[in-house]
Order: C-alpha cells, then sequence, then structure tokens
C-alpha cells in the first residue's frame, strides 16, 4: 500500500488548512508557514520539527504527513516547516550556473582529448581524494548560502515556538535541507536541540558535500542518519565515510539506519516512525 505523494501542493494547503494546524512566524521580519500536530498519547514525549527538502516543500515524497500523524500518536507533537522551492530570480541563477557549467565541461573534454596519455602509476603517484561526487548539479555555492541563511533564520524562529512546550526538541529534516542544517549545527554550536535526524543528507556543491561527514560527527546532538534507496546517489556512496568518521571522533550517539523501500510505503513510514522512536527514547 501507498501514500498519495502525488498530490499538488495546493491540495495539501487545502488538507493541512482544514485540521486548523496552519501557524504563520516570523524569520527576518519575513513570514513562513508551519503546520502544528499536538501528540494524541497520554504522555507528551517531546517535539520534533520537520524540514522537507526545497524540492519537496511539503513532503510528500517523504511521507511527512502521515509520519507525523503516527509520532503523534507516539507523544511527539510536531511542526511542519513549509520549505517553499526557490524564487524566479534563485532559478535563474540556477540555470545561469548550469549553462556555465556545460561550458566549462565541453572545454574540459576538448582539453582531455587533447592532452597525453597519463602516465602510469610506476612513473608517477599521487594522493587521490577519498570521495568524489560523479556528477555535479548545477548549482552555485552563493546560492546555496542564500538557501541556509533563509532555512536557519526559519528554524530560529520555530525553535524559540517549539521551546516554549518545555519538552525536548528534535529536528527532522531531508535532503538537502539535512545537509544545509548539518553546516549550521556545527558553526552554532550553541543551538540547543536534543537529536538531529536526516534522511538522505546531500548538497548539490561537492566540495561542501564532502564535509557532511565531518559535520555529524562533531555536532553536540545525537544523530539518526537515515538512507533509502531512492535517496541522491551522493548520500548513499558517502554512507561508508560518515560511519568511519563517527568513530574518529567517537560520536557514540551517531546510529546509522537503511530502509529498503521508498517512504511513500505504508510498510517504510511505519519502520521510519518506529526507528525514530526507539533512537529518542534512548535519549530521554
Amino acid at each position: 500500500m501507498q501514500w498519495p505523494t502525488n498530490a499538488s501542493p495546493t491540495l495539501d494547503r487545502h488538507y493541512l488548512a482544514s485540521l486548523d494546524e496552519t501557524q504563520t512566524l516570523l524569520a527576518k521580519g519575513e513570514e513562513f508557514s508551519v503546520v502544528f500536530r499536538p501528540h494524541m498519547a497520554s504522555e507528551h514525549r517531546g517535539v520534533v520539527l520537520m524540514i522537507p527538502s526545497i524540492d519537496d516543500p511539503y513532503g510528500n515524497q517523504r511521507g511527512f504527513i502521515f509520519l507525523r500523524a503516527l509520532l503523534s500518536e507516539r507523544g511527539y507533537s510536531s511542526y511542519l516547516l513549509v520549505n517553499h522551492p526557490a524564487t524566479r530570480d534563485d532559478e535563474q541563477q540556477s540555470e545561469a550556473a548550469q549553462q556555465d557549467a556545460s561550458e566549462e565541461q565541453q572545454q574540459d573534454q576538448t582539453q582531455q582529448s587533447q592532452e597525453p596519455p597519463p602516465q602510469s602509476a610506476d612513473e608517477t603517484e599521487q594522493p587521490q581524494p577519498s570521495y568524489i561526487p560523479g556528477y555535479q548539479q548545477a548549482i552555485s555555492s552563493e546560492l546555496l548560502d542564500k538557501e541556509q541563511q533563509r532555512l536557519s533564520a526559519q528554524l530560529v524562529s520555530l525553535l524559540e515556538r517549539a521551546q516554549e512546550q518545555g519538552k525536548a526538541v528534535s529536528v527532522f529534516a531531508a535532503g538537502r535541507s539535512a545537509g544545509l542544517l548539518s553546516e549550521y549545527f556545527v558553526d552554532n554550536l550553541q543551538v540547543d536541540i536534543n537529536a538531529f535526524i536526516a534522511v538522505g543528507a546531500y548538497l548539490p556543491v561537492p566540495a561542501r558535500h564532502h564535509h557532511i561527514s565531518a559535520n555529524l560527527s562533531v555536532m553536540p546532538p545525537a544523530v539518526l542518519d537515515v538512507y533509502t534507496p531512492f535517496d541522491h546517489s551522493w548520500a548513499t556512496q558517502q554512507r561508508p565515510q560518515r560511519r568511519l568518521w563517527a568513530e574518529k571522533n567517537r560520536k557514540f550517539n551517531y546510529r546509522q539506519r537503511t530502509l529498503f523501500a521508498e517512504l511513500s510505503e505504508q510498510q517504510q513510514i511505519h519502520r521510519l516512525a518506529t526507528e525514530i522512536d526507539g533512537f529518542l527514547r534512548r535519549l530521554f
């Protein structure tokens, strides 16, 4: 059985609004929407802030709506941050970056065809990087910085609202948002959260994606690092490296879990909710 993940954002808004949960917050003078769901168990165990990737504003592809319902039954209230996609100006910058990247790739291919064959390993030995992404998405680091500034400002505002409940706060993020928050939590060690749960964390700039492994191993909160077969290939290829970094930096509260089907399937959503609940119960 699969949940309806192909619903349009408009239908999502109507559905969420019908539950009378939508709230408006301010981040640096700009409004943004969150959807609150209270806990429905006898014991209020904590608050989970749910942040979809920017290419999935309502978390449809990750089953966020139904995951929130399952966590609510287990005693967790939640806030879903509606992560709106890039503005038209940002899209134009991304298109320009894509064109530049295409031209650079053509130039590199031309230069490689004109260069002499490489020397053998006996003639020259150069160290190889431990991980090189096989594909680079056309997005600039500047555009990624802008996205991180918006996301971090919204998170600060959302944290203030969540802490009013007086319970432990955890952050659940997916895709690009999870990658950006891994940077933010390392640069802002004072942020008071108990756990960071990431699904398919990656960043589309190779130099920054490379550091996610180290980021997850040194951030203060406990980390649950979740993978599915449909995550970005950069995330799944980096899985062994993240585990090694956690061992190197003695990150004893780092855990990895792998799901073997997409999160639109009911069984996988139930398993993910169980994994999250079990992980958090060990912490508080």
